[in-house]
């Protein structure tokens, strides 16, 4: 594929690990007193900003395309990067691209492989299951694969290494959990929305709600980030978000985790609920291979607001240091 030579140089001009957030205050602590995470403890401080619109025209450039045709129909994403095979699972909306800013920090050491869902009424939690392990099964070779998942795609990633035993070589979940009881407002809900016409951008409250759910976490310093990830989140059909939700209904995996040895780190961010900290707690208990790692200012959405932190977690997890001899 064609580059930019000018934009790639500019790219790898700077060492991966110094990519940052954003330099915003609250990497050093220094919040104004409004903000609810003043007086926390000194931080280390916060190196230049990535800029995003460069790594995603880099990575639609660089990375390779590929395409599935399976039960659950189509799904397609891209491939970038090199080292062990690092298959990353979106969460309920927005695209591969969200991960983009991990992925250039990552691609040095790892074949990173984003995945868009298959749409329409094909695509049922029993076929999805089928065609998300059915693909990862192919890139993960006789090497094996790592996975990473957040909300959702976490639930995927977990029935995904249930399946396929040590061809998983470890996990990284985020906002994950071992089941998800909808109420039977939200069934209905799901159940009603799934015919909705139109994109959730459009929808009343949408913005209002990430507004409060994510904005913060964010850095200010770079506010067209956000409106990257508005634009991006906003473009989901509302029928294929309720049908994804409503999906969840069917997952749990209380009774069989305990029978899976895979190598797991459960990632607590700051920013998280008390729901989301109980669901954490009891996938902790109940693994038998896991650990935990906390990521402060990130809020939930790491792999935009502090993606060098994200990808410092993983690539220490996936790619760890050979060890010392004596």
């Amino acid at each position: 594929m064609s580059s930019d030579p000018q934009s790639s140089e500019l790219l790898d001009g700077a060492p991966a690990e110094a990519e940052c957030c954003g330099g915003e205050s609250h990497c050093a602590g220094e919040l104004p007193g409004s903000n609810p995470l003043a007086g926390m403890p000194l931080r280390e401080g916060c190196p230049p900003p990535l800029q995003w619109q460069q790594v995603l025209s880099a990575f639609r450039e660089q990375s390779t395309a590929w395409h599935s045709d399976t039960s659950a129909g189509r799904i397609s994403g891209r491939v970038w990067g090199e080292g062990p095979t690092l298959v990353m699972f979106n969460g309920l909306g927005g695209s591969h691209e969200l991960f983009a800013l991990c992925v250039y920090l990552l691609k040095a050491n790892c074949r990173c492989v984003l995945l868009d869902y298959p749409t329409g009424r094909r695509a049922t939690w029993p076929r999805l299951n089928d065609a998300i392990a059915e693909v990862v099964r192919e890139f993960a070779g006789s090497e094996g694969c790592h996975l990473f998942g957040t909300s959702f795609g976490s639930a995927l990633a977990l029935e995904t290494a249930l399946r396929l035993g040590p061809q998983v070589r470890s996990l990284t979940l985020h906002a994950a959990f071992t089941h998800l009881p909808l109420t039977v407002f939200e069934r209905a809900a799901a159940s009603v929305l799934r015919w909705m016409p139109g994109r959730v951008q459009s929808t009343p409250l949408w913005r209002g709600l990430q507004e409060r759910g994510h904005r913060l976490w964010f850095p200010p310093i770079d506010p067209t980030r956000w409106l990257f990830y508005l634009d991006n989140a906003g473009q989901t059909p509302v029928a294929e978000l309720a049908r994804r939700f409503g999906m969840l209904r069917r997952f749990d995996v209380r009774s069989r985790l305990k029978q899976l040895a895979t190598p797991t780190l459960l990632l607590q961010v700051e920013g998280e609920g008390e729901t989301q900290a109980r669901c954490r707690d009891e996938l902790a208990a109940l693994l038998p291979n896991v650990r935990t790692e906390f990521l402060h200012s990130t809020g939930l959405l790491a792999f935009l607001t502090h993606p060098h932190r994200l990808a410092k977690l993983i690539r220490e997890f996936v790619c760890p240091a050979p060890a010392m001899s004596s």
